[in-house]
């Protein structure tokens, strides 16, 4: 991790203002300070394996004197080592300097992994941020006063003394709607994110030049007849997008739920080493009923040993201790929950000495999503008989219902119709007042979101233009990054590798849906003799979520009394924000113990536990 700042134009301050990282994450195995005439930079390390050890950090340049902080992992080293012939003892910080000493600013093109960078150039005086294209590893920046500062976290930047912060009321509506989400704005005024798969220079004359490298390709041929080979290639590169990752002089821990994303990860792993042994470590929570006998069905057929399920949550509403923790590692209220939510692991990770944590996130997103759209693709390429074999239902149900849209036609909705009825009965319930609603026009912004895949009509369509760009893609995993940081955990997504999800772009869409509307049909066939048959092929996502639903609503007496004293004594920034007649009015509601629906009971909890976290953060910022 590092912070720094560098004054491009306006004089800068004998000594410069003092730069350090917050306490909150932990002792480093190196650290160190580079300054020069405008510009200083601290960065420390937590090792992990060889290419991570750096003799120093930050590092710099032999050859022109170039200073960089580098926090990640480069996948592709055999490459670059081949490349720019540097011996294999190279780490990735010293393939980063030469690289650039190669490519200049199109370096970040020859870079693949999970990264974000500062690379200081003292001749000429410049700046380059750099940030991996899925946005794993954050970098946030604010330019004040003829300065910018920059840093991997929030946090580090509020512990900048010569930076003034401004809580954002604007930010803080949004978040108690949970819109708040972005690959720019932050909970500060002055603060902003760079963006996935962009570049940031600054120049010495003060310009600065934001722009994206990355873009990805639709380039899947178009196919009426399967063939194995798109199999064949996707395993190749799954497999490789995980064991590329594995790299470690530590035991390995991983995320299971027992859902076919994690249970891919968790088999490989397990796979790969053969004899997991002591090497491997699986974590899951276990609160539906189903969860338990899905995780230690992977465990059991790869001969997993080291096996931990949660039972419950720990966290209380009264117990603050948690939401303190975040607060303090990312600078602001978290936007994604399973940042703090996966504490337990983190946790166990600490206390058994593993650096590296594996997640199946992502496959939802892109690899392993259910392709729905295929229908509506197949009907506008005219391509009836493969839209016939994808239908669900009988030989003559489907028969029926093609014919019914070679009548009518396939018209797309304006909504996802099921998110469109649970945000009308949700909407209601929320606790902004109504000026603040109209002056941002959140009710808009609110409802747009309930189109989700709406708009598309191709697979590929809705993951480029749609899920890439959507920013709580990125917000999960810069939550989760830090939050795993302060407990010394390194977190890896293979499911994110952009190797893979670019080959899941160039397949073909038939590749991705089977008989009878058969989801994730791709992925299912990759992972064959691998993941368990009955998790590869588990039918639905659902594990039992009902009884967990129902134990959520049996704490809401209990939400309701820390809400009642929450109200009592509210910041003055939210009680602006809050219509608090009507969120008095639904505690009383809860108190009585009057059921209003799940609409009800679901934005009253995501209202109380987005209110503590704002007016905690509220009354610890200076």
């Amino acid at each position: 991790m590092y912070a720094g700042y560098f004054y491009p134009t306006q004089p800068w301050p004998h000594p410069g203002p003092q730069l350090t990282l917050p306490p909150v994450f932990g002792d480093p195995d190196r650290q160190g300070v580079c300054q020069a005439e405008g510009f200083a930079l601290v960065e420390q390390r937590r090792f992990n394996g060889s290419p991570t050890q750096d003799l120093t950090v930050p590092l710099v340049c032999p050859v022109s004197g170039a200073v960089l902080a580098f926090w990640g992992r480069l996948d592709n080293r055999s490459a670059l080592l081949g490349r720019l012939q540097l011996p294999e003892s190279s780490t990735d910080g010293e393939l980063v300097l030469a690289a650039w000493r190669r490519w200049g600013e199109d370096l970040a093109a020859q870079l693949l992994g999970d990264f974000s960078l500062a690379l200081y150039q003292p001749q000429p005086r410049r700046l380059l941020l750099l940030r991996d294209p899925l946005g794993v590893k954050p970098l946030y920046y604010s330019q004040q006063g003829g300065q910018i500062s920059f840093a991997t976290s929030v946090a580090s930047l509020r512990a900048m003394a010569h930076l003034g912060l401004t809580p954002d009321p604007d930010w803080m509506a949004r978040y108690l709607l949970h819109l708040s989400m972005s690959d720019r704005h932050t909970g500060y005024r002055e603060v902003v994110k760079l963006p996935p798969g962009h570049s940031l220079v600054v120049e010495a004359c003060g310009q600065t030049r934001l722009r994206p490298y990355h873009h990805w390709v639709d380039d899947a041929p178009l196919t009426r007849r399967r063939d194995p080979q798109w199999v064949e290639q996707y395993r190749r590169v799954l497999e490789e997008a995980i064991r590329c990752r594995m790299v470690s002089d530590f035991p390995l821990g991983t995320e299971n739920s027992g859902g076919i994303d994690s249970a891919t990860v968790t088999a490989y792993l397990a796979y790969f080493l053969d004899q997991p042994g002591d090497r491997l470590h699986s974590f899951g929570f276990a609160l539906c009923e189903q969860e338990p006998a899905y995780i230690l069905e992977t465990s059991q057929a790869r001969q997993i040993v080291h096996n931990y399920l949660i039972t419950a949550r720990s966290q209380t509403n009264n117990d603050l201790s948690w939401l303190r923790h975040s607060l303090a590692v990312l600078g602001y209220p978290e936007e994604h929950g399973n940042g703090s939510g996966h504490t337990p692991f983190y946790q166990e990770c600490q206390r058994r000495g593993i650096r590296t944590l594996f997640s199946g996130f992502g496959g939802d997103e892109v690899v392993t999503n259910p392709g729905h759209l295929l229908r509506y693709e197949l009907y506008d390429q005219g391509a009836y008989r493969q839209l016939w074999g994808v239908m669900g239902g009988g030989r003559l149900r489907r028969s029926l219902a093609l014919a019914k849209r070679w009548v009518r036609g396939m018209p797309s909705p304006a909504y996802r119709p099921t998110f469109l009825d649970a945000w009308q009965e949700r909407w209601p319930h929320q606790l902004l007042q109504p000026q603040v609603v109209e002056r941002l026009n959140l009710h808009h912004e609110y409802m747009e979101t309930a189109r989700y895949d709406a708009p598309y009509r191709r697979i590929n369509d809705f993951i480029r233009q749609g899920l890439l760009t959507m920013p709580y893609i990125a917000t999960r995993l810069e939550n989760c990054t830090l939050m795993a940081a302060s407990y010394g955990i390194d977190y890896r997504w293979p499911l994110w590798d952009v190797r893979l999800v670019q080959q899941y772009l160039s397949t073909p869409s038939l590749e991705k849906v089977g008989p009878q509307g058969m989801g994730r049909y791709l992925h299912r066939r990759a992972i064959q003799g691998v993941v368990p048959q009955r998790v590869a092929w588990k039918p639905s996502k659902d594990m039992g979520y009902a009884a967990l639903r129902e134990r959520r609503a049996e704490g809401l007496p209990r939400l309701a009394q820390t809400a009642k004293d929450l109200e009592a004594d509210l910041h003055p920034t939210l009680a602006a924000l809050v219509d608090r007649p009507k969120w008095r009015g639904q505690i009383q509601t809860v108190l009585e113990g009057k059921d209003l629906g799940e609409g009800f009971s679901f934005g009253f909890r995501r209202g109380v536990h987005a209110l503590q976290a704002l007016d905690t953060w509220l009354k610890g910022t200076p």
